[in-house]
């Protein structure tokens, strides 16, 4: 064994003082080596440099090997773990004390190319020969965070730290999976099965706690090591032997002995120990390889290293009883960490055995600020096994086997044949395969470009939008405030409730965005511009609130009710002048659903586009009112005079201006001349809310019943439709929470729990779309004369494509633990509705609304597929055209993967339409668009993305031929 500590390899401030360094960590290829600081810093090192400076007694440097490779600063905190991924190595887990776990990687660009300015901005501040780029942001601990672990196959990622929690991460696109709650102290040690069943947990609360990774429900509590220990360490790092037999424990204790205990898989007991430190031990760490004596390769065993609080290190075999080395007062601090790593060219097939070559390297870091390797010779502890030697080992711990993917490997000749390399039947075959290798490429490319860009512009996180629309509430100071969104309100019977906000227009065009989401998927390939305006723009501010002020199948509120004071105050948001507009007449006390009703302003504006505004000034004796429609530059275009009546709702677009009035009438006007539409509608019940988009115009009355008009062709687009069985669906999930009430009483009748939070129409087809305060939405098909579900934050828990936003706010992520995120969607229409019904959801506290915490595995990939089938359903019912296009795309690209034959025939049918639909049913009436894109034009878009799988040839060239050149 040979021991050096390189002067050079520090964590310094200022160049002045060492700062501690708490972890280090191997990369896979043994390249680089990672160390983590108190000075808030990671750096990489060359192990290069280490070697040169190993073979010779001079400390100059070694030109062609630079010593420092980067130095990585976006922590603001203390950098308590780093952790390389299996493999390759691909990414760099860090956890800080500022409750943040990153993920690195690297950029292939070099130094020089990407320039001194754009290495500032990543945080290098000191010169650097590679460039790691933090790619994710997992945030979601609510205290310091101690220490990361990936699992095998880098399927999960495992966080864990002082708010005595762990969270697990999915490993490829590091969503939140789970969060383990069972530790009662700070858990401050985490350590894989090597199979990838278990997660063992190290805590101060005295116990190591296994967890199964399939269901993450608890599997063992380990006590006995901890019980009589009396010592307090920094961390607690235990760690897996390779063999899977066994889990070495820091900070365990023999009567007053400090020890590292090794805990069977067996039954969880810890007959055996590493004695011989003198004080508490932090970390332990097994080298991830197998050795064998020369002498008798029958014999295995497992490399174990310890070290703790009396600054020495020790090394053990597993075969053996005592020691293999220890070093004693190797440090002047505690021993924090400890990383091994096996040379590559050594692992397997090599032929002579010179015992005095290097077979494994150990470092270890301390509290001191210093670095210490420690080098292991093949007479020293054996050569490694080869891998499928390895392998083996771990087949009666019930390993299975995994591909690349994840996916577990073919186990019997079946299922083997399955995996045979599937022969091209077609040159047409060849021809898409290609196109779909040059769409992967463009999509990497995108992807790239996409990271560079966030990074420059110093987003490590989701971006989000701060800018306050201009059309929101433009008679308001304070529309962008926080207060208008829903919050959390407690009634007098102790119950949360969710406060209603501010009505407003759905589109994403030009109005307020919801918090960005940063991307877990490739982006898509641009799509081709559509044939009709796909989203219109934001253009309205809406003043009212819409708030059910009874239960949907009660009447009229009692009058002691807090409600009504609750809706005043709310709804008082420009000059009003002291009167209600609802006549609370017996129609009208007696309706199923019962909105608010704005007051009566003095000043009422509007803002369509940038260069037109609408405004209407209400006289104090109700005398009348006007409208006026001015220039961006103040010229005006047309005023118009109301008698005897006072305007309290206004909307207008480029076509269509509508006032409605308090008498219960609702004018229509031509935008550009004032003239007028249509005599005045009288309306059955006052006007709740008011909206124009293009050519049409929504009225939503104060009973629930919603029309559109389309005023080209000047008919009801839809016709008093009752927004009642959505508000009653909601409803009905709130009552199981009410109380029972005693027999011979009447039924007391519940505060309400819903709101309609925002109401808007489909810009081509007229169809209205309707969001509720607790995150679903609906949009109303005109064909089938139906509801649709077009969003609904509960649903599909587990898909790898959630529309939740990942805010990656800690708030966003404890309530929606098992939701993928991927490219921001709040650009798009769908993607608009559905993230803001999201954030909807989540501002409540009430525990039984929160999405479930676990879903299993096996249950994701059908999840996901009907999840994908749901959106691209979904964003066609609303007719948008570049969401249709997202998924479409996205559901290819699953089916591909999954290579169900069955269901990629039926959508290819459906996009193909004639001949082949009608072989089938010559009567059926196939409509050639969706949203307004070409069918088979979607159709031509995935056949290149399904040829990527051959499984699914024989379909994909049956469509290829019958769609034609």
């Amino acid at each position: 064994m040979r021991i050096t500590k390189p002067e050079w390899l520090r964590h310094d401030a200022d160049k002045k003082k060492l700062t501690a360094i708490f972890s280090l960590d191997f990369h896979p290829d043994g390249k680089r080596l990672a160390t983590a600081g108190m000075d808030n810093k990671i750096r990489l090192w060359s192990t290069q440099a280490i070697s040169a400076g190993n073979s010779t007694t001079t400390t100059t440097d070694n030109a062609s090997s630079p010593r420092l490779l980067a130095t990585l600063a976006s922590h603001s905190g203390a950098v308590m773990c780093v952790r390389f991924s299996h493999g390759s190595g691909r990414y760099l887990a860090s956890g800080a004390d500022d409750m943040v776990v990153l993920i690195w990687e690297r950029d292939e660009i070099s130094p020089a190319a990407a320039g001194e300015e754009a290495g500032n901005l990543l945080g290098s501040l000191e010169p650097s020969a590679e460039i790691w780029r933090p790619v994710r942001r997992l945030t979601g601990h609510e205290s310091d965070v101690c220490d990361v672990a990936w699992a095998p196959g880098n399927r999960f990622l495992a966080t864990c730290g002082l708010d005595n929690s762990i969270l697990i991460w999915d490993g490829s696109t590091f969503e939140r999976v789970a969060k383990l709650s069972g530790h009662e102290q700070f858990v401050k040690g985490l350590t894989f099965d090597p199979c990838g069943k278990f997660l063992a947990s190290q805590s101060d609360d005295r116990t190591l706690r296994v967890w199964r990774t399939s269901d993450w429900t608890q599997h063992a509590v380990v006590r006995q090591p901890f019980e009589d220990n009396i010592f307090s360490t920094y961390f607690r790092r235990p760690s897996w032997a390779p063999d899977g037999d066994c889990v070495a424990a820091a900070n365990a204790a023999n009567g007053k002995v400090p020890v590292a205990a090794v805990i069977s898989r067996s039954d969880w007991t810890a007959d055996l120990s590493f004695v011989g430190h003198r004080a508490a031990i932090e970390a332990v760490r097994f080298n991830p390889r197998v050795f064998a004596r020369s002498a008798d390769p029958a014999v295995t065993s497992c490399v174990c290293a310890a070290g703790g609080q009396d600054r020495g290190v020790s090394v053990w075999l597993t075969s053996q009883h005592m020691p293999l080395a220890a070093a004693t007062h190797l440090f002047s601090g505690n021993v924090m960490d400890l990383a091994w790593h096996t040379p590559p060219q050594l692992l397997e097939g090599e032929s002579d055995d010179d015992s005095d070559r290097v077979v494994a390297y150990l470092a270890a870091c301390s509290y001191d600020g210093t670095v210490a390797l420690l080098e292991f010779t093949q007479a020293e502890i054996g050569r490694p096994i080869p891998i499928a030697d390895q392998e083996a080992l771990l087949i009666k711990h019930g390993w299975i086997k995994r591909d690349a993917d994840g996916d577990t490997a073919a186990a019997d000749g079946a299922m083997a044949a399955a995996t045979r390399p599937i022969l091209v039947e077609s040159v047409e075959q060849l021809r898409l395969e290609e196109q779909g290798r040059e769409i992967l490429l463009v999509e990497k490319a995108a992807e790239r470009d996409s990271r560079i860009a966030q990074i420059m512009d110093g987003s490590l996180g989701p971006s989000v939008d701060e800018t306050a629309p201009s059309s929101q509430a433009a008679v308001s100071s304070s529309a962008d405030d926080t207060s208008s969104l829903p919050v959390p309100v407690m009634t007098k019977s102790g119950k949360k409730r969710v406060a209603p906000v501010f009505v407003r227009p759905l589109t994403g065009g030009g109005g307020s965005k919801a918090p960005s989401i940063t991307s877990s998927a490739q982006p898509l390939p641009p799509p081709p511009p559509p044939s009709k305006s796909p989203v219109s723009v934001n253009r309205v501010a809406i003043d009212a609130p819409i708030w059910i002020e009874a239960r949907v199948l009660g009447t009229q509120l009692d009058s002691g009710d807090e409600i009504g004071s609750k809706s005043a105050a709310l709804t008082a948001t420009v000059q009003p002048l002291g009167r209600q507009t609802l006549i609370h007449s017996q129609s009208i006390s007696a309706a199923r659903v019962h909105l608010s009703v704005p007051r009566i302003a003095a000043h009422i504006t509007c803002t369509p586009g940038v260069s037109t505004s609408f405004a209407a000034f209400n006289q104090q004796n109700a005398s009348g009112a006007k409208i006026v429609s001015t220039r961006s530059e103040g010229t005006v275009l047309w005023t118009k005079y109301m008698s005897g009546t006072e305007v309290v709702l206004l909307a207008a677009s480029d076509s269509v201006a509508a006032a409605s009035c308090a008498d219960g009438s609702l004018h229509l006007f031509d935008s550009a001349s004032g003239a007028r539409l249509v005599p005045p509608i009288m309306c059955e019940a006052h006007l709740a809310h008011l909206r124009c988009v293009e050519k049409f115009c929504l009225a939503l009355d104060c009973v629930g019943q919603l029309t559109v008009w389309d005023l080209d062709r000047v008919c009801a687009v839809v016709d008093r439709v009752s927004v009642a069985p959505l508000l009653y669906s909601a409803e009905l999930k709130v009552d199981d929470t009410q109380e029972e009430e005693d027999e011979g009483r009447a039924p007391k009748r519940h505060k309400p729990s819903v709101a309609l939070t925002a109401a808007d129409v489909a810009p081509l087809t007229g169809a209205p779309i309707v969001c509720l305060s607790d995150g679903r939405s609906f949009t109303f098909h005109l064909q089938l004369r139906a509801w649709l579900c077009i969003g609904d934050p509960a649903a599909y828990a587990g898909s790898d494509f959630g529309t939740q936003s990942l805010s990656h706010s800690s708030t966003a992520l404890a309530n929606a633990p098992n939701h993928h995120v991927f490219t921001p969607t709040s650009h798009t229409r769908l993607g608009f509705i559905q993230e803001a019904g999201w954030h909807q959801h989540n501002l409540s506290s009430n525990p039984k609304k929160r999405l479930p915490s676990v879903v299993s595995t096996d249950k994701r990939p059908a999840i996901t597929l009907d999840h994908l089938e749901h959106q691209l359903m979904a964003a066609a019912a609303i007719d948008s055209p570049e969401d249709v296009y997202r998924y479409t795309d996205i559901l290819a690209r699953h089916l591909a993967r999954s290579g169900d034959i069955a269901r990629t025939t039926f959508w290819a049918r459906s996009l193909l339409g004639p001949p082949l639909n009608t072989s089938k049913c010559p009567e059926m009436i196939w409509e050639p668009t969706l949203a307004g894109i070409p069918k088979r034009q979607l159709l031509a878009r995935v056949l290149p993305i399904l040829a990527t799988n051959r499984s699914l040839q024989s379909v994909v060239t049956e469509y290829s031929a019958a769609l034609g050149p």
